[in-house]
């Protein structure tokens, strides 16, 4: 594994676990506080429904990284390996190429929007860090589908760390 493919794992994990956890703990606490003490965190609904954005957003990262989206595999049962190498590499390109575009209209949202002192209603954040999950997401997924092109031009197949990752072996 590289070093550039370690780093981006571990901010992807740390990304996606963290907001999903932290999602979980501030919902968990809100139910004990409203039901064991009748009192409540006005702003929890808030950071789960904004927690869960971001990890919706990361989380689909994680799922390129494996593999896992939805794919037609109509063309590649017909293919051979060379076939298939290619049709793999325009399509991780033109995920790139997607996830580049909307990444930079994603950023120049946030510059617009923190120029406008818009904020959240119920704990008065700014409002483009909330949006900040849509840029960073597509930024981290288009590092990702071109780390993915590259092995699969180099290596001929995705990323087998995946599959170790996924059953726990030591990827290093």
């Amino acid at each position: 594994m590289s070093r550039f493919d370690r780093v981006l794992t571990w901010i992807e994990n740390g990304i996606a676990g963290g907001a999903i956890g932290g999602a979980a703990v501030v919902a968990i606490v809100q139910v004990v506080l409203r039901y064991g003490f009748n009192e409540i965190i006005f702003w929890s609904e808030e950071v789960v429904i904004y927690l869960v954005i971001l990890s919706t957003f990361v989380g689909a990262v994680v799922a390129l990284r494996h593999n896992e989206h939805v794919g037609v595999n109509l063309f590649t049962v017909i293919l051979k390996e060379r076939g298939r190498r290619v049709l793999a590499a325009v399509a991780g390109l033109l995920v790139a190429l997607y996830c580049g575009v909307f990444a930079v209209l994603g950023w120049s949202m946030i510059t617009e929007t923190s120029s406008q002192n818009l904020v959240t209603p119920a704990m008065k954040m700014p409002i483009w860090v909330v949006q900040l999950a849509l840029p960073v997401g597509l930024t981290l997924m288009f590092a990702r589908a071109l780390e993915m092109v590259y092995r699969v031009l180099r290596y001929g197949r995705g990323r087998p760390e995946a599959e170790k990752e996924e059953h726990g072996e030591d990827v290093r």
